[in-house]
């Protein structure tokens, strides 16, 4: 394949749903990609967004991909199609993006991956939350020795208004019986700690355990315990069907929309958004700690000296999705390997699917 040098690459999309709204706010950011075509098999979906970003819409993404000339691949479907959009790219010899999770199964995931290696294309793994600039700015921070040895690091989310606020992502997410949930649960959100995680702190993962839900069952509470090779512990704790234990004054001014508001085509662009309960991550060390809020664009440092916060790039959620994109157009023009290649998915996947060993 001959990858333009100067003119901006075309991508095609497969999948057209939310997320597919905070790619192509990314690819807004960025001139050297150029959104071409996208497919989805929803009609009225796929009209409404091909008319608001100018691409040409299909129904079919094989017969976009056969009509279009095509520099690579974005595949922002639901994870059961992801596997057969992969290999429809990888064997028409299109580099391809990938978002999480990467597939369903360990299995699907080898073909994914086996499909890109023998057609000679990267297949790059969506890892956003490695793009967040307050995530970026601890790890940069943690790898100085700001906070010492790592010992910990945790995320909770945990309710919503009880069980009538819990909303399943359906058989078309996630097939029932098997893993799944809430977008707020370990199978859809939890997949990008225990990829950040480890990255935070530059370790492999050595052991994991826990409960997931179950798609299509009654609500439980979600659990994962990490065990790092290194020596930190990770745990990440979900639960969509209760209520919050938040006061008012522990929320935070976020310098992003939410993702809401990003699906509705609003609060791009503004900031001092008040939100009641900002997703964190906490990260505690031997000399100090970090709170990373990191879709509200904030992170503070705790040491012995006392409470700072560091400044971060002002590019808030969802610019990490146009960050992510310009590192998959670097690799594509240098030639070279995915910088987030699928094995990190595929190492993801496997983390999370500890909770689910009978």
């Amino acid at each position: 394949m001959t990858v333009p040098r100067t003119e901006p690459l075309a991508v095609g999309l497969i999948g057209l749903g939310n997320v597919a709204l905070a790619h192509l706010e990314g690819y807004r950011q960025l001139t050297e990609i150029r959104v071409v075509a996208g497919a989805d098999p929803r009609a009225e979906r796929t009209t409404e967004m091909a008319a608001r970003f100018g691409f040409r819409g299909y129904l079919d993404y094989q017969e976009m991909l056969e009509r279009e000339r095509l520099d690579l691949v974005s595949v922002l479907s639901t994870v059961a199609t992801h596997p057969a959009a992969v290999i429809a790219a990888a064997r028409r010899r299109l580099p391809v993006l990938c978002e999480k999770p990467l597939a369903l199964t360990l299995a699907d995931a080898d073909l994914m991956i086996a499909a890109c290696r023998s057609a000679g294309v990267p297949l790059f793994y969506a890892a956003s939350y490695r793009f967040l600039e307050p995530v970026v700015k601890a790890r940069e921070l943690i790898q100085a020795g700001a906070i010492g040895e790592v010992r910990l690091l945790l995320e909770t989310m945990i309710g919503t208004t009880g069980p009538s606020g819990y909303h399943d992502m359906g058989p078309h997410h996630y097939p029932p019986g098997g893993p799944g949930g809430s977008g707020n649960g370990l199978m859809d959100h939890g997949i990008h700690l225990v990829d950040v995680f480890g990255w935070l702190i530059g370790s492999e993962v050595e052991s994991a355990t826990g409960a997931g839900q179950i798609s299509g069952e009654a609500p439980r509470p979600e659990h994962l315990t990490i065990r790092f090779r290194s020596g930190a512990v990770g745990h990440l704790i979900y639960d969509d069907a209760t209520w919050p234990a938040d006061l008012p004054a522990e929320g935070a001014f976020s310098w992003a929309p939410t993702w809401d508001e990003v699906a509705a085509g609003q609060g791009i662009g503004r900031g001092g958004i008040w939100q009641q309960h900002p997703g964190s991550i906490r990260v505690h060390g031997t000399l100090g700690s970090l709170r990373i809020f990191h879709y509200a664009n904030q992170l503070f440092l705790r040491t012995a000296r006392g409470i700072e916060q560091i400044r971060v790039a002002d590019r808030p959620m969802p610019a990490q999705f146009a960050a992510e994109l310009a590192s998959f157009a670097a690799s594509i023009r240098a030639g070279g390997p995915a910088a987030v290649p699928g094995e990190v998915g595929r190492a993801a996947l496997a983390t999370v699917l500890a909770a689910y060993s009978r």
